[in-house]
This record gives structure tokens, sequence and C-alpha cells, in this order.
């Protein structure tokens, strides 16, 4: 029962942070979201920062979940590559407000939190650095540094610019086959 509570609060919270910016939310509206006290929500978070920075961390484990999965999944890297970029994608679109909240409130990012972040970026990094690898053994990606290559693509997908290219691109199976081809086949062109 108290796990319910604390992930209805969550849900509630990104609810509201994603409808108003983080300095318009307050744990009141939070609460009413939730449809718990003022005290219950205090009781799980000391206070909107705290629970701010949860949904962060609960958000990136959410990416670093799916990418194992796909990761393991018995499939080719390019399949794999296109899962990520889908995958993505669709969260993007479906949280681009998040995301703007989190880019427009840096000063909420302590140097304990930011360590937080790091160490999960980097577990994704290392996840997706072994689709590149297993990219490179299928002779699908160019052998170079497996790691570099996995950072210059997150950066693709996940750079602050993002939305914006999600803006220009209406539809999402559109959006995925863009980024997908952009970072297959780069900005040169190729002679036939």
């Amino acid at each position: 029962m108290k796990e319910d509570t604390r992930d209805k609060i969550l849900i509630s919270a990104l609810n509201v942070f994603s409808r108003n910016n983080y300095h318009a939310a307050s744990m009141t509206m939070i609460a009413e979201e939730a449809g718990v006290s003022k005290g219950t929500l205090y009781w799980h978070f000391e206070s909107k920062e705290e629970l701010f920075r949860e949904l962060v961390i609960n958000g990136l484990d959410y990416f670093s979940q799916r990418f194992k999965e796909i990761a393991s999944e018995d499939i080719s890297a390019q399949e794999k590559i296109y899962e990520v970029i889908s995958f993505g994608v669709k969260i993007l679109v479906e949280n681009s407000r998040m995301a703007n909240i989190l880019r427009n409130n840096v000063q909420l990012i302590s140097e304990d939190f930011k360590k937080r972040v790091e160490a999960k970026h980097e577990e994704n990094v290392e996840i997706f650095t072994e689709i590149v690898e297993q990219g490179m053994n299928e002779e699908l990606i160019e052998k170079n540094n497996a790691r570099r290559t996995a950072v210059m693509m997150m950066v693709v997908l996940f750079t602050s610019n993002a939305n914006w290219l999600l803006d220009e691109i209406s539809d999402t199976e559109e959006q995925v086959e863009y980024i997908y081809n952009f970072l297959m086949n780069g900005i040169c062109r190729k002679e036939n």
C-alpha cells in the first residue's frame, strides 16, 4: 500500500510538473492530483525538490531498464538501434514538457544529485556501447571507438535540441526514420 501511494504521488507529480513549470507547481497541486493529504505527501517526500529529483532518477532508471531489455534481445544491432531510437522518440514526445522543465531548472542539480544523474547516464552509455560493438562485429557500423560512437549517437537522440527536431516532424514514425537514417548514414553525400 505504501509503495502504491508513493507511485501515485510520483505519477501525479509528473503530470503537475508537465502541465506547469517547476516553480508554478506546488505540493498542494500534487497532493490534490494524487488524491492524498499534504501530510501524506510530505511523509513520502520532504520537499518539492526531492520529489522532482526522484522523478528524474526514476526516468533515468526507466531508460536504463528499457535499454537493457533492447540490448539483450536476440536481434541484429540494426534492429536494436532502431528500437532505441523509436523508444527515445516516443518518450521525448510523451514527456517533452518534463524534459524542458528539467533543462530550465538546472539550479535544482546539486553536486550529489549531478553525480547520481551522471552515473545513470554512464550506465546508459555502457548499454548502448554494447549495441554499437555488436553493430561493429556485424559490420553494420564502421570499426572505431565504440564508446565514442555510442555517445555521439545518444547525443543526437537525447540532445537538448531534440524537441525542436520533434516539432519539425509531426509524424512519430517519420521522426524515427529521419533520426535512424541520419545516425546510420550521416550527412555525407554518397557517390553511386
